[in-house]
């Protein structure tokens, strides 16, 4: 698997951010939290992960019970993750980004960002540290149950099917992501290496 899909891991979410955009304004959150998720949003998807943190934290200290900001802001640690070399740095934004998870879910287990963080969480955690691909698979399938059905999460499906050594719905998966983004290079390039035998 080439490099660059290796490390995407939770940030590819901002291919998606105006779908969730509009499909997280239904939800009840408190109109003064809503527009500061809004502000971090804008920060999250220009790349500003840190300023988003910043703004997120603050519409979770305003609306504790929204399970969308809480899954926002696991997005925003697993950018985060991402973006650090230390294994200390690392870890302590894990334990985080878990946390961040656990609520949302508590708050709305059917909530698709929760899932797909979830998801995320599970694909790019060592089996050793509670990574599962199988249940990842299964949360990915459900976020694309739910509309959210956009090339990334089925890029990461094709992952979860990589890890579980299932070339053939690894491929499928690559295909549907492929449909809904034919320009996805990284699609395309892991679609050859798994029909190759090389992941």
């Amino acid at each position: 698997m080439p490099k660059n899909e290796r490390e995407r891991g939770f940030g590819e979410l901002r291919a998606q951010f105006d779908r969730d955009e509009c499909i997280l304004k239904v939800s009840s959150m408190k109109p003064v939290a809503r527009d500061i998720l809004d502000r971090g949003l804008g920060k999250f998807k220009n790349g500003e992960f840190e300023q988003s943190r910043e703004i997120i934290e603050q519409a979770a200290e305003l609306d504790p019970g929204s399970a969308e900001v809480h899954a926002w802001l696991a997005a925003v640690y697993g950018r985060q993750i991402e973006a650090v070399w230390s294994l200390v740095d690392k870890m302590k934004l894990f334990a985080l980004l878990e946390s961040q998870i656990a609520v949302a879910l508590k708050l709305d287990p059917t909530l698709p960002l929760a899932r797909r963080m979830n998801g995320a969480r599970l694909l790019n955690t060592p089996d050793m540290l509670g990574g599962d691909p199988a249940l990842a698979a299964e949360e990915f399938l459900y976020c694309i149950g739910q509309g959210m059905d956009d090339a990334e999460v089925w890029v990461s499906l094709s992952e979860s099917y990589i890890k579980m050594d299932e070339p053939e719905k690894a491929i499928y998966a690559l295909e549907e992501a492929l449909i809904r983004d034919p320009q996805h290079i990284g699609a395309a390039e892991m679609i050859q290496l798994v029909r190759n035998g090389s992941t």
